[in-house]
């Protein structure tokens, strides 16, 4: 699958679900600087102590700066910057004191053009702060969906909970030397745990520090058309080499596709491993691997695995190419190649 059908795939989903949760009408809240509200937390409390339960609320921000401004979204909602290519910045420089993240999300949430930057917690609480903390208990089409964002700097990118009906969607956004330096606390930029499905697309993973840049155990993985940073610099994109040990992670196999990504491993991966999959079990009864057109790039280890498949779930790699990579496949028998 390439990039225009995975965004058409992708904007099918957010239409289907967005519509989904605003069947009454949208009810629009205006935050910024001359507008109803000044922070986006008060705009979101108002929005979740509404009794109106078929309301759709749309929490419209002004591109700038919020400090330390921590909402808790409990009922569906959009967070959304009302300028396209202006980012509204969620800027925290103090622990959320929620202790979770910059956002801690219980419902359906869609977020569009926000910055998340600075979430951090001390270690002896988990040193796990994400800039969205997705802990989704709705049960009627729950989902998250994050649109041209970034997050940067944070102990974790985004960390969901369980909720094996959920649906995951990330598209266009970029996240950029994220983790914890303290090898103790292991976090990821994207760190997706029980769910439905995950799809990401179109987006661009550097800089993390020790943890992967998407680790996932949903059910079915999509990962088309990003870029993906493993141990490795890009001064264009102000992303450093960080330390990251896998640039993908499908943690309990499931339904896996992997396609049309650039995937670069540098000196400063700890782990020889590219792509890793079923290495923490098999929960699922459905498992499969196929990567398609694929670009595996080292330029650091000299025994560089492009796959790692444990359990041998026998992978379909069809038009990937391999740079310096000394190993396409472990075992070897686990895949094949056309």
């Amino acid at each position: 699958m390439r990039r225009s059908s995975c965004l058409l795939l992708a904007g099918f989903v957010f239409g289907m679900l967005l519509t989904r949760g605003a069947v009454a009408g949208n009810v629009v809240l205006t935050v910024g600087p001359g507008k109803t509200y000044t922070t986006i937390s008060a705009a979101v409390t108002v929005a979740d102590h509404d009794v109106t339960a078929s309301n759709y609320y749309i929490i419209a921000v002004t591109p700038g700066t919020y400090t330390n401004d921590f909402p808790t979204v409990t009922r569906p909602m959009t967070i959304e910057s009302t300028a396209v290519g202006q980012q509204v910045v969620l800027n925290a420089t103090a622990s959320p004191p929620n202790m979770k993240g910059i956002i801690l999300n219980q419902s359906n949430l869609t977020v569009s053009g926000l910055t998340f930057q600075g979430a951090a917690i001390p270690n002896t609480l988990g040193g796990n702060a994400a800039g969205i903390r997705d802990q989704n208990v709705s049960t009627t089409t729950p989902y998250l969906i994050v649109l041209n964002s970034t997050f940067v700097n944070n102990q974790e990118g985004i960390l969901t909970g369980n909720n094996a009906l959920q649906s995951i969607i990330i598209v266009n956004s970029t996240f950029a030397n994220n983790g914890n330096p303290n090898p103790s606390y292991f976090q990821h930029a994207l760190y997706v745990n029980d769910a439905g499905n995950l799809t990401v697309t179109g987006s661009v993973f550097c800089g993390q520090l020790i943890g992967h840049d998407i680790k996932s155990r949903a059910l079915m993985t999509t990962v088309s058309d990003n870029q993906l940073y493993d141990g490795q610099a890009d001064a264009a994109i102000s992303c450093r080499a960080g330390s990251t040990s896998l640039a993908i992670d499908i943690a309990n196999g499931g339904a896996a596709t992997i396609s049309g990504n650039v995937i670069i491993q540098g000196a400063a991966s700890q782990n020889s491993k590219m792509v890793d999959y079923g290495e923490e079990g098999l929960p699922y009864s459905d498992n499969s691997l196929i990567l398609l057109h694929n670009s595996f790039t080292n330029i650091g280890s000299l025994s560089a695995t492009a796959i790692y498949d444990p359990n041998c779930i026998l992978a379909q790699s069809v038009g990937n190419t391999f740079t310096g990579v000394a190993t396409l496949a472990s075992p070897s028998s686990c895949a094949v190649f056309e």
